[in-house]
């Protein structure tokens, strides 16, 4: 019961603090692109004002105080005249920079472009009061001594980063960190809350600039060492600029996966071994789903892939039923022609689970398995050319029927049908049955032109005087 009433006083607490949370005229000024006087909440603390600064979204006054929630607060009176001086100082910026249009974008970018903003000396100044606040301690620790609420009035001034280090790799939180004069290895890995569990740490690289003589040095650091004692000569003192390295364990980069996508009970990316196949994996991704047709399942080596296609991973992954036509044949034309397609029966497969349909997959294979294709594309010279839902059985006049029929200039006895499964162009007949997904191209009698008649007709007579000739050769 005690826990309860504390929960319900917190909750109470923190709903009437938000309720009460008034705004406050807040300068900020210094190492920003944008210096000036903002109306932000008396709820939001230092950390917050400066995040609203980096993202370039902070509230100005004058949006602020035309909002119905601050008309309808009564008690504060808030100083106009910072609004006319935050107006002046944003005329006076934007008159300077239409001045230097001639500047090179390089000497422009250096005139407004704020560098870095520290946050290990974040300036207050309250009541004519100044402290130094250390958002970097904040952040780490959580101490809310360097991260207090807002007040009226409050100056906020931001220095630039005078020093900084790089961390990347195998650490819970990429980033340029600021430096501290002394600070060691140790301190940065601090910064950026740790190493992952993948990280190797035998094998931590530092590579260090000189600025003077233009040489690049690599230290190589075993951050085991230094775990065991924070003294160890391995945690070497920072320099600015110096960009660290941490390295995956080797068995990390080795590590080989498949990744199973559409209509799977578990989609995503699998592990495999040398002995992985093609069954083990889908068994690992749960199996197909029951709305599947593993008839439009296929396999991808993606390493023989020539180049990436976003719009066909685009609509592999999308209802073909929703498709445009031109997205339909689109994608029939990119899987006829997709490089590293095998031709893997992953249906008998599933439904038999005989070795003979099945075979080993390597790291960057990708299984695709889809909701059935239950569409056929009628194109060329028909009536009504484009998709139409598919039903068993039918045959090709069928399809040519319910498209309107053959146009004049159809070429009908050329007439073909392109079958999905194994991308064949298949000399059709009124009777042939259409298969789901299959298109049927009806081409067009090509308009033939005077010199069409003439190039036919030397043919013919060269084709009659080579059989006189062949004759006459062997009458003799």
């Amino acid at each position: 019961m005690k826990n309860k009433l504390i929960i319900i006083l917190l909750l109470l607490s923190s709903l009437i603090s938000h309720l009460l949370a008034l705004p406050v005229n807040i300068s900020i000024v210094g190492n920003v692109d944008e210096p000036g006087v903002y109306v932000l909440d008396s709820s939001n603390r230092v950390s917050q004002a400066i995040q609203l600064i980096e993202l370039g979204i902070a509230p100005d006054s004058a949006s602020l105080l035309t909002s119905n929630r601050a008309t309808q607060i009564t008690g504060l009176e808030i100083d106009t005249s910072l609004l006319d001086k935050q107006k002046n100082a944003l005329a006076t910026r934007n008159q300077q920079k239409s001045t230097l249009n001639s500047l090179p974008e390089t000497e422009e970018a250096e005139l407004f472009q704020a560098k870095d903003i520290s946050k290990r000396r974040v300036i207050l100044i309250r009541n004519g009061l100044s402290q130094i606040l250390n958002l970097q301690a904040f952040y780490l620790t959580g101490d809310l001594k360097n991260n207090p609420y807002l007040q009226n009035d409050d100056i906020i001034k931001l220095l630039p980063m005078e020093k900084s280090v790089k961390i990347t790799g195998e650490i819970n939180r990429e980033g340029n960190y600021e430096l501290s004069e002394g600070e060691k290895l140790a301190d940065l890995v601090n910064f950026g809350q740790g190493l992952t569990e993948d990280a190797d740490l035998s094998n931590i690289r530092i590579e260090r600039y000189n600025q003077k003589t233009g040489e690049l040095s690599a230290l190589m650091v075993n951050y085991e060492a230094i775990m065991a004692d924070q003294n160890s000569p391995e945690n070497i003192i920072l320099s600015h600029n110096d960009i660290v390295k941490v390295f995956p364990k080797p068995y990390i980069n080795m590590r080989k996966s498949v990744e199973v996508k559409g209509l799977v009970k578990y989609p995503g990316e699998y592990s495999i071994d040398d002995e992985s196949t093609l069954l083990s994996v889908l068994e690992s991704a749960g199996g197909p789903l029951d709305t599947a047709n593993l008839n439009f399942a296929i396999l991808i080596d993606k390493s023989l892939n020539e180049s990436y296609d976003p719009d066909l991973e685009r609509l592999l992954a999308s209802n073909s039923a929703l498709m445009s036509i031109s997205e339909y044949s689109y994608i029939q034309t990119k899987l006829r022609e997709i490089s590293g397609k095998h031709y893997v029966n992953i249906k008998k497969l599933w439904e038999t689970k005989d070795e003979q349909y099945n075979r080993k997959v390597k790291t960057g294979d990708i299984i695709y398995i889809k909701e059935p294709l239950l569409m056929v594309n009628v194109s060329g010279a028909v009536q009504n050319a484009g998709l139409q839902p598919w039903e068993e059985g039918k045959t090709l006049s069928h399809y040519i029927n319910t498209s309107g029929g053959y146009l004049r200039s159809a070429f009908e006895s050329k007439v073909r049908v392109i079958r999905r499964d194994t991308n064949v162009w298949v000399k059709a007949t009124n009777k042939t049955v259409i298969n789901p997904g299959d298109e049927i191209f009806v081409p067009e009698v090509k308009d033939k032109t005077l010199w069409d008649y003439v190039s036919e007709g030397l043919a013919v007579t060269a084709q009659i005087i080579t059989i006189v000739l062949g004759v006459h050769t062997l009458s003799k």
